[in-house]
Order: C-alpha cells, then sequence, then structure tokens
C-alpha cells in the first residue's frame, strides 16, 4: 500500500474517531460507545500516522542526510507530544466535551496537507523525488516571459535555469556586438598613439612611468 494512501485512511480514522467521541461526551451514545471511539483512534494511528512518518523521512533524503532529518523529526515529534500533554488539561477545563475539536482540526489540515503536497515516497529514489519536487516549485518560483518558450519546459535545479537563461542572453548579445563589430575579445585597444612620439614617452607609457 502507498504511504500517502495509509496516511490518508489513518488521519481520516483519525478525524471521524474525535469527531464521534466529542458527540459521545455531549451525551448523544454511551460510555461503550466512547471507548469504543477511543480504542479505533488509536487503532488508525497505528496504521498509518504513527510508523508511516519514519518510513517517509528515511526515504525522501539521500543516505547522508537521513541521520540529520531524522534527529530532527524525532525531537520534533518528541516536543509536540509534550505540548499536547502539558496543554491537554487546559482544554479539557477550557472546552469541555469539546476536547477534541483543536485534534479534529488539526488532522483536517493533515489531510488537506497529504493531498495536496505530500508526495509519494514508495519505489521513488531520493534523486527522482527531488527532480519531482523541483519540477513542481519551478512552474510556481519561474514565470516564462515569452522571449525564449523552451525555458519553460526546463527541468532541474531552478538556479541552473536562471543561469542557462543568463547565458543564453550573454551569448546573444555578443553575437549582435559581432555583427556590429564592436565585440570586445578579451583586451583593451591601445587609446595613446605613442607612434613617432620621443623615444622617453613611449619607454614610460609602456612602463608605467617606471624606468631603469
Amino acid at each position: 500500500t502507498n504511504r500517502r494512501t495509509l496516511i490518508l485512511w489513518s488521519a481520516g480514522g483519525m478525524f471521524l474517531s474525535s469527531i464521534m467521541l466529542v458527540v459521545c461526551l455531549l451525551g448523544y451514545f454511551s460510555k461503550m460507545a466512547s471507548l469504543f471511539f477511543v480504542i479505533s483512534f488509536v487503532s488508525f494511528f497505528e496504521i498509518g500516522l504513527g510508523p508511516i512518518p519514519w518510513l517517509i523521512v528515511a526515504e525522501m533524503f539521500e543516505a547522508k542526510y537521513v541521520a540529520t532529518a531524522m534527529s530532527a523529526s524525532c525531537q520534533l515529534n518528541w516536543v509536540c507530544n509534550f505540548i499536547v500533554g502539558l496543554v491537554f488539561p487546559y482544554l479539557q477545563s477550557s472546552l469541555g466535551a469539546f476536547s477534541f475539536v483543536p485534534f479534529a482540526v488539526v488532522l483536517l489540515f493533515t489531510i488537506i496537507f497529504v493531498i495536496v503536497w505530500l508526495p509519494e515516497t514508495k519505489g521513488v529514489t531520493p534523486e527522482e523525488l527531488r527532480d519531482d519536487i523541483v519540477r513542481s516549485l519551478s512552474h510556481l518560483l519561474l514565470c516564462d516571459d515569452g522571449s525564449n518558450e523552451n525555458h519553460s519546459s526546463s527541468v532541474g535545479n531552478p538556479i541552473d535555469i536562471e543561469w542557462r537563461r543568463a547565458m543564453d542572453d550573454l551569448k546573444q548579445q555578443e553575437e549582435e556586438d559581432m555583427k556590429r563589430g564592436t565585440y570586445n575579445y578579451g583586451f583593451e585597444p591601445i587609446t595613446t598613439s605613442i607612434v613617432g612620439a620621443p623615444e622617453s614617452d613611449w619607454q614610460t607609457t609602456i612602463t608605467g612611468g617606471t624606468g631603469t
């Protein structure tokens, strides 16, 4: 099963379980029903949002970056767990039966994030995943001005695309200068006429004023 599919099933099940828990806490269902939805909440967590993020982190990065990425994600995970454990008593005292509504909102945003932005990592190398992300971002970051249509179909790093565009513009400018006869071939022309000048004058011009 694909990673995104498992996360969607997990987040969707947890979202519905949170909503039903609120309904049960409001007194519309029995306590046994609320216990069932607590178990379903944990069960849906274990099929997706529990293990899959660790797989995605390991699959999204090259081997030399996996340790750093896993360390950062682990720290963020435990910080969030600490915040939830610290804040939940205040949520329960202030929101009462609606204390699970903030979790339902977070799960809703998770579903939207997975559908819109999260790439599928199963069977994809980090290099292929990186190219897909760059390809999708290049359409947002780069705007084709119509002067050269082949730039809009370029695939690669946006910096490389801008570099190639600058080199093409420079080459075009050099070709126009060659046609006009104004191209500088790498040296500055001698503008000071030394023909017919006294020997001391042109020696001074050549040596920069340092005589022997």
